[in-house]
C-alpha cells in the first residue's frame, strides 16, 4: 500500500511539473507579436531595452513586474518606456493581459538567446 501511495505522489508531482513547463513556441509567438518590434529579433535591444543577457538574469517575478508594471529588478521605473501590458494588454491578442503562463513562456524564450 505504501508503494502505491508513493508512486501516486511521484506521478502527481511529475504531472504537475509538466503542467508548468514553458512552451517556447508560445513564448516566441507572443514575443514576435508584442516585443520584437522594440526589443529586436534576438532581444538585443533597440527602441526598447536589451533583454538578452540582462533581463534574462532576473527572477521571474522581476520580469513579470517589468512587463506588467514598467518596473526593473530593483523596482525602479524602467529607463526606456514600454507599454504597461498589465494595464493596456497585449497588442496580439489585442487587449489580453498576459497571465503567468504567457509571461513564463516569453521569459523562457528570451533566455534562449543567451544560449546561442
Amino acid at each position: 500500500m505504501k508503494m502505491i501511495f508513493g508512486a501516486a505522489i511521484i506521478g502527481l508531482g511529475l504531472m504537475t511539473g509538466l503542467a508548468y513547463a514553458e512552451d517556447l513556441d508560445a513564448g516566441k509567438t507572443l514575443f514576435v507579436a508584442n516585443c520584437q518590434k522594440c526589443h529586436g529579433a534576438r532581444a538585443q535591444g533597440g527602441v526598447g531595452a536589451k533583454l538578452a543577457g540582462d533581463a534574462t538574469k532576473w527572477t521571474f517575478e522581476a520580469f513579470k513586474n517589468a512587463v506588467l508594471n514598467g518596473r526593473d529588478d530593483e523596482n525602479r521605473a524602467l529607463k526606456k518606456p514600454m507599454p504597461l501590458f498589465g494595464q493596456v494588454g497585449l497588442t496580439v491578442p489585442a487587449g489580453k493581459v498576459p497571465d503567468d503562463t504567457d509571461l513564463q513562456n516569453v521569459f523562457a524564450y528570451i533566455k534562449t538567446f543567451d544560449k546561442k
